[in-house]
């Protein structure tokens, strides 16, 4: 092993063996780290002045006085020139980035005041304005579309706003009036929000390489036509942003030279602003999200070419003796997480055994939802089922197991407490079996489950291939605290969905154009009631959920996008259970699935939309 460290960029087809290397010595890691971190040799005179250091949020990541962007003074304001922001040059271009910290409620007039002097078309921001129960930035843009907001004789205005799983765009307008309140100046800029990206976290290497692509898409485009640099904060303008800045420059790089340089560009951060990339493991995260970059290239594309796409990709390489579909699958098992049984504790607790039919399937207790509905002291917050992440909402899904004959109180208090607003269940258990009981009533009377929910029976319709009921879920209160508070528990309305063409034991369903208009009819439950996330059942919790949830995923952005990425769609289902999508027939179905979709349904649901 050399510890030589890094004197020149990296080729990107040798990127992934530096990596690889690291893994095996993760020393090396640390030995970069330490050795671009230790040396932080500029002047900080102005940020630590008094007048300043409460416009500061923490002394940790403060601007060098060479690099600080210099505000216009206001006339008769002493330090009214001061904004903790950093001008920091990417790999390629000088000053392409201000890194800010995220405004305080005493410095979102600075902020702005900034915004509009450096003529910024793009906001990065990295941070949620609440996270681990502090602020950690204010909420500098109207609540509301209704509602402008001024600040330093800055008009700000939210034109439009679009919410997808891990981040939101949102489109603003900014101006100035004379004063006659005539509008003088306008300008209009983006803002990209991540916001699943918490303090002290890494998040998902391909969530944030689409978060690039999409500010990367519209930068420099007609709606962002001015000139300024980008600017990016997250709470402090430390570690996140850094990060940030770390991987769209390298990926800059690459996109131009066809190479990475981490650790020279780390250098030039540290020489650039105090606190940028603050750790050891944010280090590793770009590591690791430029080798995703790598090694799984480009992999949407726009929906027009979807079926010429799948015919080239069903074609043999004569050298791997394998096809696109199976070169891609086993890419996705390849970076598909693996959680230790201390990653699932809850599961595997004695207590818990029981209510697994796998105990080789357990949900990590860090996506799995937790029950709060109280109906006993020998019941716990446990149910085996996790979250999965929709296109446009996080935890958009709860995949869970057809339950058992002991867990059914269990099931119920999960749709109960999670306000589920569907119930899709994928199989049809043969008749009478016991261990698939029926959790649901079968008639037009109500049913007990557990010692505190009854599910009452509304209405039922039968289609073909499709089953619904709709039900009412009423609790009762048992938990003596609760009584005592007077804690009411109004009963809650779940429609159920079952698709019966999908026979036990086999891998697909017999008619696809069946589950295609069950995800339809789901959709336009949901959009009537506007609950919680959607319950999806399958025998094991393994099987037949991720076909779901990853080509409903890959509808959506076909509807918003007209993009297809079925890859990306089924890695971000494997992320918290790794089994979903277990095997290549149902690798193969989703593109099939969503190819149906477009010729079917497509245009038709647009214009529903519209």
């Amino acid at each position: 092993m050399s510890t030589t460290l890094p004197s020149a960029p990296t080729e990107l087809s040798q990127f992934p063996k530096l990596c690889e290397l690291r893994r095996k010595y993760p020393v090396l890691y640390r030995v970069e780290f330490q050795t671009a971190t230790k040396v932080e040799t500029h002047s900080c005179r102005h940020a630590t002045k008094p007048g300043n250091k409460e416009k500061n949020q923490n002394q940790r990541c403060i601007p060098y006085d060479y690099n600080r962007v210099v505000l216009d003074t206001i006339e008769g304001e002493p330090d009214s020139d001061y904004v903790n922001a950093s001008y920091v040059d990417s790999i390629l271009k000088p000053n392409a980035y201000i890194v800010t910290q995220g405004p305080m409620e005493n410095t979102v007039t600075e902020f702005w005041r900034m915004v509009w002097q450096e003529q910024a078309s793009c906001i990065v921001m990295l941070t949620k304005t609440f996270d681990f129960i502090r602020v950690m930035c204010v909420q500098y843009w109207p609540a509301s579309k209704d509602k402008d907001e001024e600040y330093g004789g800055i008009g700000v205005s939210v034109l439009k706003e679009e919410e997808l799983a891990n981040f939101h765009i949102r489109t603003i307008k900014l101006y100035k009036k004379d004063e006659n309140d005539e509008v003088t100046e306008e300008r209009t800029l983006l803002q990209f929000h991540y916001t699943e990206w918490h303090s002290h976290t890494c998040p998902f290497g391909n969530a944030v390489l689409e978060f690039r692509r999409r500010v990367r898409a519209v930068v420099g485009s007609t709606i962002t036509n001015e000139p300024g640099p980008m600017i990016v904060h997250c709470n402090d303008g430390g570690g996140r942003s850094g990060v940030y800045l770390a991987i769209d420059a390298n990926m800059e790089l690459a996109e131009e030279e066809d190479a990475f340089d981490v650790f020279g560009y780390l250098k030039k951060l540290r020489q650039s602003r105090r606190g940028l990339i603050e750790n050891l493991e944010q280090y590793k995260f770009i590591y690791d999200t430029l080798e995703e970059y790598v090694v799984c290239g480009t992999s949407w594309f726009p929906v027009a070419e979807l079926s010429q796409r799948l015919k080239q990709k069903s074609i043999k390489n004569q050298i791997t003796k394998m096809n696109e579909y199976q070169r891609e699958y086993q890419q996705i098992c390849k970076q598909t997480p693996r959680f230790t049984i201390g990653d699932c504790a809850g599961g595997h607790r004695a207590d818990n055994r029981e209510k697994n039919r796998d105990v080789l399937v357990v949900p990590p207790d860090n996506f799995r939802p937790y029950l709060t509905s109280f109906q006993g002291n020998s019941f716990t917050d446990y149910i085996n089922a996790v979250f999965v992440d929709g296109y446009t909402k996080p935890r958009e899904y709860i995949v869970t197991e057809w339950p058992l004959r002991h867990t059914c109180g269990e099931f119920w208090s999960l749709v109960y407490d999670y306000e589920c607003a569907a119930v899709v269940v994928l199989c049809v258990p043969p008749q009478g079996s016991t261990n698939f009981p029926t959790f649901w009533p079968e008639g037009r009377h109500s049913k007990k489950y557990g010692p505190v929910f009854t599910i009452d029976h509304i209405s039922h319709n039968h289609y073909t291939n499709i089953k619904t009921w709709v039900f009412r879920i009423n609790k009762k209160i048992v938990s003596l605290t609760e009584l005592m508070a007077g804690v009411k528990a109004p009963p809650k309305t779940v429609q159920l969905f079952q698709l019966t063409c999908w026979p036990m034991g086999h891998k697909v369903p017999t008619s696809t154009n069946s589950l295609v208009e069950l995800m339809n009819m789901v959709e336009r439950w949901r959009q009537r009631t506007d609950y919680g996330p959607v319950a999806v059942v399958s025998p094991d919790g393994r099987s037949r959920c991720g076909v779901y949830c990853a080509a409903n995923a890959c509808i959506e952005q076909v509807i918003q996008h007209g993009e297809v990425d079925i890859f990306q769609a089924v890695k971000t289902v494997r992320r918290h259970r790794p089994q979903l999508v277990e095997n290549m027939t149902e690798y193969k179905y989703c593109y099939d699935l969503v190819l149906h979709y477009v010729l079917h349904y497509l245009n038709k649901d647009m214009n529903e939309k519209k």
